[in-house]
């Protein structure tokens, strides 16, 4: 009965705000939404990239943003160069929330799609890493790495305005547009089986990349870039990566098991049609690791668990932005060439994601156009401007909306709900960071294998389709970058089809597009086919007297006939 009542209760209420002025603004009715389900779609959405409030400040810290290096203190590696990392990695808390708000807020509110905005992962690496620098050791100025963000968000709303930038993505072949979801999803499942977003069962390997970890944190050797700056000066480049090969230790890692158990939690729930089988997930796991003293709390008994924790009981925290705010600068000499690289890469990554998601929703023609498309990649490109104010990298459209949509999200009202957890989290910054990446990895990988099934509509008979979709699926997650993936997928997709092209004018036939001839039950793949053809000229000579090979086609042909007889009487 309580249930009932409840039940009662939603539906009512989604038929109220349905028919107010929120239900027709958002077209609630048009698009099939509800009220209750883009909540519970914004909530999976947010749940799924929260980390981004304690990934992207880490990572943007680490170029050391505008704090200088006292050689007299010890320069990088100096307390008071410490001090002022540590803060301006709070400062990049407030910073990277207030930025995802409103690139939300404006996606919801000019374009009317459930797709969430915050500072891309990739994009940030490459800022701080490849850019300026570890703590600032690149060849270009965090002011001028910083102005650069800023024009290319200039000159992406240019490209958006002006329609060119969906006239460019139109160009991209059938082939990868179908495989882009799939290939998005093999991307977000890579991320949740990683240890920094995810349950940490995929692990780095000296020899083979990759491997199988899920081992305890005292079995984990780091792996850090051995560069001549390492090499010289001792100064090594840190990072999240390690093995677990040489220690030993695979899947005993009480965390991995957590994670485990909310990807469960999360794909029985949705097995049950449940909209809030993320929250769920999710919920359960990150309520169960905040408990101290347990071997998978994220409140660790050591400086990292210590300095979590201290942040986590403050619950509501607000940070000034003095030392970020409008770090711009005149002398751009060098960032050239990282302009011209966060461009394309933006502008490559946002297409994908966006054709991605709406292809999910399925409000994608066969054009590959989708409505206000030109809002929607305008509002990418503002973001990125607004929030170049506040020393971030590029803002992108996130990939994990697909959480969202996977939950029922169908129109702008998620991502305005979206803008407003970011704008909690500006006040909630202390228990919203304190997500830990296993208890968001389940989600990440159930969304993952949902978004493979756009590759259905991949025709696999045309030799040109299938590798072009295959390489665009598997790049995406190996490269870590779904622009790179887009690359592999439309080079290939033209080298092929301009090679047939060319072909063609000598004389040599283009591949035809026929469906595969049938394999009969226990034929080999590769054997020859038992049963010959006989081609018309054999047909018009066995008129004048039936040959052994007819003989042999005529009574196979009478055997089916039989055996179809007897399988239509044994059924009557």
């Amino acid at each position: 009965t309580t249930t009932n009542n409840n039940m009662g209760f939603l539906t009512s209420m989604d038929d109220s705000i349905g028919k107010s002025f929120i239900g027709r603004f958002f077209k609630f009715e048009e698009k099939g939404a509800s009220f209750s389900t883009e909540v519970a779609g914004a909530t999976a959405t947010f749940l799924t990239m929260a980390y981004i409030l304690a990934v992207n400040p880490r990572i943007l810290a680490d170029s050391g943003g505008p704090c200088v290096p006292n050689e007299e203190d010890g320069g990088i590696d100096g307390p008071e160069y410490g001090n002022c990392l540590m803060e301006i990695n709070r400062q990049y808390v407030t910073a990277t929330a207030i930025g995802s708000m409103v690139g939300c807020l404006m996606m919801g509110l000019m374009a009317n799609l459930p797709i969430a905005l915050a500072p891309g992962m990739g994009m940030n690496a490459y800022f701080t890493y490849s850019v300026v620098g570890w703590r600032g050791t690149g060849m270009v100025s965090y002011e001028a790495a910083v102005t650069a963000v800023i024009i290319e968000g200039a000159i992406f709303f240019v490209l958006a305005v002006t329609g060119a930038r969906f006239a460019i993505v139109r160009l991209i072949p059938e082939p990868v547009r179908i495989a882009t979801p799939a290939g998005i999803g093999a991307f977000l499942a890579h991320l949740g089986l990683q240890t920094a977003e995810g349950i940490g069962v995929v692990v780095s390997d000296i020899a083979t990349a990759v491997t199988l970890g899920a081992c305890p944190l005292e079995n984990r050797t780091p792996i850090v870039a051995y560069d001549a700056l390492c090499r010289e000066n001792g100064i090594c480049i840190p990072s999240d990566a390690y093995t677990c090969d040489v220690i030993g230790g695979q899947m005993t890692s009480a965390t991995t098991w957590m994670g485990i158990l909310g990807l469960m939690v999360i794909a029985i729930a949705l097995a049950y049609k449940s909209k809030l089988a993320f929250i769920y997930g999710i919920g359960l796991v990150t309520f169960l690791s905040w408990f101290r003293g347990t071997p998978f709390t994220y409140f660790t008994d050591d400086d990292a668990g210590n300095a979590r924790f201290n942040y986590f009981k403050k619950v509501v925290d607000v940070t000034g932005l003095d030392k970020i705010m409008t770090p711009f600068t005149k002398d751009i000499a060098g960032a050239g060439v990282a302009l011209v690289t966060m461009l394309y890469v933006d502008f490559l990554d946002t297409s994908g994601t966006l054709l991605g998601i709406t292809t999910e929703i399925g409000i994608v023609d066969e054009q590959g156009n989708f409505p206000k498309s030109k809002e929607a990649f305008s509002v990418d490109a503002l973001a990125t401007m607004f929030g170049s104010i506040f020393g971030l990298s590029p803002i992108t459209s996130y990939i994990e909306s697909g959480a969202g949509v996977r939950a029922g999200s169908k129109t702008g009202f998620t991502a305005v709900i979206c803008g407003f957890y970011f704008f909690l989290s500006i006040f909630f910054a202390p228990i919203l960071a304190s997500i830990p990446p296993w208890a968001i990895g389940g989600a990440l990988i159930i969304v993952g294998s949902l978004m493979m099934k756009s590759l259905t509509k991949l025709k696999f008979d045309k030799v040109s389709h299938a590798t072009s979709g295959f390489l665009t699926v598997m790049v995406m997650p190996l490269t870590y970058s779904i622009a790179y993936g887009l690359i592999a997928g439309i080079g290939t997709f033209l080298i092929m089809e301009g090679t047939f092209w060319i072909l063609s004018l000598v004389g040599i036939e283009k591949p035809t597009d026929a469906e595969p001839e049938p394999i009969a039950l226990g034929e080999s793949l590769a054997g020859p086919s038992k049963i010959t053809e006989v081609d018309a000229d054999s047909k018009h000579e066995a008129g004048k007297g039936d040959t052994d090979e007819e003989v042999g086609v005529e009574e196979t042909a009478n055997m089916d006939e039989t055996a179809k007889v007897d399988m239509d009487a044994t059924k009557e």
